[in-house]
């Protein structure tokens, strides 16, 4: 009994390190990289700088009931949250990040990311405990060696800007302690539940798990093949394969909500897949460099996959092919799974099958771990391999004082690869820095100090429903960060209509993302937009609401349109596909007022090819309305843009392709638009528009449409409800974007909604005064729910069935004892 004490208790202890010595090591690499709090740097470079961040901080929305998982009225005007939260905040430990305040968020990334890392180490730590007492092999502290390999792994290091890919990392070595569950004879329901979380957690690392779970299984069952077991092994591969379906259909409502969300927005746009025309990836033999210490190269595509995981681990592995004990159909499908995976690397063809059948963008080789958890499995298999012989111990049992040396040994080892992996993390993160830069805490605050003041105000006086848009910004995702109802997003989960709309009517927008940039008076009323945040001037129209040390403002559109409104709208497709943004403008609110209202004053400038990179319009302004200026140019991505030497803004970047606003003047001025791109560039400017709008227009179709806009009485989560009063002829028009997912009733009776536009809601309606009702469900959820239910139905009924069966065998083989013991007696 002591004794299973004392073996408990080192058990335990050998846990408590597996999860703490990584969590040491992963802590001295920050603080040698300077980043917070021991120094200025902070988490946010690329995706965590412009997306994860953003994403934590909305869950504390989520928490308010201002928002929720299935919707967000923070991103593009409003839509879909289920595909975005499935795919980058699954993990219940994200909701840690709710106790950092917004200024410290940064920090909350790290936390996160030093969590992560200690858990790989604990997940290995119990698979290895569990392994290593199936073979009796007495490891001791050994067994901390490959867990903290695992957890320091190269790709933990790259990837540690993209936090979410890590928890498939954690919860590897967990599902293949499920296999090995099965394959001693246990049930399967651990197994099936660690692998439906992984994949309810993130799908995409999710289907790479259960791809390479098919690989172990494999592995395991050749290992274990004998004559005399075939039909066992037989039952057991059935087993898991069974458990494997039922792990998938109960993680069907994430799986359904998700392909529906991305069929809306990934899966219909047409430029968003990439590919290239090689078969290869990489000249083969460059591979190889990548098994060096803190080789960093990119997180491009041109980089190649981070599989580093300590010299030690390769010679252990290496040591799996002709340690004796280990069999040799064992050891081919071991090499078998090492080509496979190195192939995967290499060919363009297999790499996309771990991808999804789509090739990545950016971020490539997103399996990698896989390899390095392979050839730190058979490190720690030949490790259990050598333990077991019989000379070799004999040899160290009989040293003086063994159990002390052994311990010695183990306590040098680790601190040998602390160091090693130590250097390798700092080397890959000083790497990444190079490439892409991490940003400052102190860039960070400073926005945060620019803008929350602004946002918090305008909640503080304002309780209607309205949409807030930036002239400035730190991502395309801050109205996430801050919880305001927002114009912009950025993310694989992105409607797909709405990127497609806005760049036509002269909004900037690119790649996966959509902003506000680029909007004017006229479009924000229509957007609901009855605030905007502004770093520089705004056209006179707009009311000055407060203002920051930082020289930020937040303004008040007096014109701002409701979210809902009555208006005759006849043509519901009007065209706004001319390259002329202006044109597309007049269309799009013209389509909505059944008016022939031209809402732009022409400017005819005069046009002048100063250099190869720098060109001027000359401009007398036709009337005091606000100025604006599209345009096109082949050769150049930046240009500084000036209007009689003053700098008013950038064209041509991703986030400034849209129309520029100029200023204010007075009719009869003459003034001189000047643009410079980059030094030595060529550019052809080949279109261009300066307009003015014209206020006088716009307000009179805005104070007409204002009158018949709909009261907001509720809206939270889901649900929006309103009352409104319909003009004869007319319907509702809204600046909802449309989705399946929207169920709306016009005084308690379900109505069917259609499309302005192909992207907003527009509603039928007769003519008088209704209750609108409307909420939203994510399409595709309610359809995985019953997958998942008769999933736990068959899991139920199978575990009834197996403990008869065991009951069953039981009271057999007692009665079958029984006449054994009598017929003895006679």
């Amino acid at each position: 009994m002591n004794t299973n004490k004392q073996e408990n208790k080192h058990l335990w202890i050998q846990a408590v390190l597996g999860f703490c010595l990584p969590v040491i090591t992963m802590l001295w690499i920050l603080k040698s990289c300077g980043f917070y709090p021991a120094g200025d740097r902070s988490a946010l470079i690329m995706d965590m700088r412009d997306q994860y961040v953003e994403f934590y901080a909305s869950l504390r929305q989520i928490i308010k009931g201002e928002s929720s998982i299935f919707f967000s009225w923070s991103r593009s005007m409003g839509g879909n949250y289920f595909g975005l939260f499935a795919y980058y905040i699954a993990n219940p430990l994200s909701w840690l990040t709710v106790f950092f305040p917004i200024r410290k968020l940064p920090l909350a990334m790290d936390v996160l990311l030093v969590l992560k890392i200690g858990l790989c180490g604990l997940t290995f730590t119990l698979f290895g405990q569990y392994v290593a007492k199936r073979m009796q092999a007495k490891l001791g502290y050994f067994i901390l060696l490959p867990a903290l390999c695992y957890a320091l792994i190269s790709y933990n290091m790259v990837y540690s800007l993209s936090v979410m890919w890590l928890d498939a990392v954690c919860l590897l070595p967990l599902i293949l302690l499920g296999v090995e569950r099965i394959l001693e004879g246990k049930k399967p329901f651990f197994y099936m539940l660690i692998l439906a979380y992984a994949i309810m957690q993130n799908y995409y690392t999710g289907y790479m798990l259960a791809v390479f779970t098919a690989c172990y299984v494999v592995f395991r069952l050749v290992a274990l093949a004998d004559k005399n077991q075939k039909r066992q092994l037989a039952i057991q591969a059935g087993t898991i394969l069974g458990a494997t379906l039922l792990a998938v259909a109960l993680a069907a409502p994430i799986l359904f909500g998700v392909y529906k969300d991305l069929a809306q927005g990934k899966l219909a746009a047409n430029n968003t897949n990439f590919t290239t025309a090689n078969t290869t990836n990489f000249v083969f033999g460059q591979i190889f460099g990548k098994w060096n210490m803190g080789v960093y190269d990119s997180i491009t595509n041109a980089g190649l996959p981070a599989i580093f995981c300590g010299y030690g681990m390769l010679v252990l592995a290496l040591s799996f092919f002709i340690v004796s004990g280990i069999k040799i159909r064992e050891k081919l499908v071991a090499a078998a799974i090492i080509i496979l995976l190195l192939c995967s690397f290499y060919y363009v063809s297999l790499d996309k099958v771990w991808h999804g059948m789509q090739y990545p963008n950016w971020f490539p080789y997103r399996y990698a771990f896989l390899f390095s958890f392979w050839v730190i499995y058979l490190a720690f298999r030949a490790l259990c391999a050598w333990s077991l012989q019989s000379k070799l111990q004999a040899k160290i049992e009989g040293m003086p004082r063994a159990a002390l040396v052994k311990k010695l040994v183990a306590v040098v080892c680790i601190f040998v690869a602390m160091l090693e992996l130590y250097h390798n993390g700092h080397a890959l993160l000083e790497g990444l820095n190079g490439e892409f830069g991490y940003k400052s805490m102190a860039e960070y605050e400073a926005f945060v100090d620019k803008t929350q003041p602004l946002v918090e105000d305008i909640k503080a006086t304002d309780s209607s429903f309205y949409r807030v848009n930036q002239q400035y910004e730190y991502s395309k995702n801050d109205a996430l960060l801050f919880g305001y109802h927002g114009m912009t997003h950025y993310s694989s989960t992105f409607n797909a209509a709405i990127n497609q709309l806005t760049p036509s009517l002269g909004i900037a927008q690119t790649y996966f993302w959509n902003s506000g940039y680029g909007s004017n008076l006229m479009l924000d009323s229509f957007f609901a937009c009855k605030y905007i945040l502004a770093d520089r001037t705004v056209p006179n129209t707009y009311e000055q609401k407060n203002t920051t040390p930082a020289a930020s403002a937040s303004y008040l559109n007096p014109y701002s349109l409701s979210i809902a409104y009555s208006a005759p709208a006849s043509n519901l497709a009007p065209y706004v596909s001319d390259q002329d943004v202006f044109a597309n403008q007049n269309a799009f609110i013209n389509g909505i007022t059944d008016g022939q209202t031209n809402y732009f004053i022409e400017c005819n400038p005069t046009f002048n090819q100063e250099s190869g990179n720098q060109w001027s319009y000359t401009v007398k302004v036709p009337s005091s309305n606000p100025m604006y200026l599209y345009m096109r140019a082949e050769g150049t991505s930046w240009a500084n843009v000036y209007v009689n030497d003053n700098w008013v803004g950038n064209a041509f970047s991703s986030e400034t392709n849209g129309t520029l606003f100029l200023g204010d003047f007075n009719a009869g001025e003459e003034i001189v638009v000047r643009v410079v791109a980059g030094e030595n560039e060529m550019v052809n400017p080949y279109y261009y528009r300066l307009v003015q709008l014209d206020n006088q227009a716009v307000t009179n179709t805005l104070q007409g449409l204002q009158a018949k806009g709909m009261e907001v009485i509720k809206q939270k989560g889901t649900v929006l409800k309103g009352t409104i009063t319909v003009g004869e002829g007319e319907r509702i028009m809204t600046s909802i974007p449309y989705d399946v997912g929207w169920t709306v009733k016009i005084d308690g009776k379900k109505v069917d909604v259609q499309t302005y536009a192909g992207t907003f809601m527009t509603i039928p309606c007769e003519a008088g005064t209704h209750t609108v009702e409307m909420h939203y469900a994510s399409p595709g959820v309610s359809t995985g729910l019953v997958i998942a239910f008769f999933a736990v139905l068959l899991a139920i009924v199978y575990g009834v069935l197996t403990r008869k069966k065991k009951n069953n065998k039981s009271k057999s083989d007692g009665f079958l004892l029984h006449r054994v013991i009598n017929k003895k007696g006679n």
